[in-house]
């Protein structure tokens, strides 16, 4: 799970802020204020929200209409900043664990609760190269999401 996210959006807490700046200025772009609420928001949740999610919570916390394009872009630019991720099999978004430096992630997502746990695996990105070169394949994105159930989950589970 993400370390200290702030509790509400507003104000986004200084280390969550001042690590999402740095992160888009190394990669040349611009945090605008509607960029930083769709990410405070974000942080806000304990579990991954869909887009039309975050147009309501954005909605309900700014007491006017968002158009859904504007978000879409907003969550485009938080993925190419490394501060968000998009799970492909739930269409949803939650923000990177570890946005401090660039990686490949690979999810657990709880299929009970939700939960989803960010994992930085060496040995899964080796593994899914070589098996990509001896086929002579080239990936473009490798995108690794196990459903199950948490730990919490399974012991709750009757054996």
């Amino acid at each position: 799970m993400r370390a200290s996210p702030p509790v509400s959006a507003a104000p986004l807490a200084a280390k969550w802020r001042k690590l999402a700046e740095r992160r888009c200025a190394e990669k040349g772009e611009r945090l605008t204020p509607a960029r930083l609420a769709v990410y405070a928001e974000m942080l806000t949740r304990d579990r991954p929200v869909s887009a039309y999610e975050l147009i309501g919570l954005l909605e309900e916390r700014q007491k006017r209409k968002i158009a859904p394009l504007t978000v879409y872009r907003h969550l485009d630019f938080l993925i190419r900043t490394g501060l968000v991720h998009r799970l492909q099999s739930a269409q949803t978004y939650l923000p990177c664990e570890h946005p401090d430096h660039a990686h490949e992630s690979q999810f657990l997502l709880c299929s009970s609760c939700g939960r989803v746990d960010e994992v930085e695996s060496r040995g899964v990105r080796k593994m899914l190269s070589r098996i990509a070169d001896e086929r002579g394949f080239r990936p473009e994105q490798a995108v690794v999401e196990v459903k199950g159930l948490c730990g919490a989950c399974a012991a709750a589970e009757p054996a």
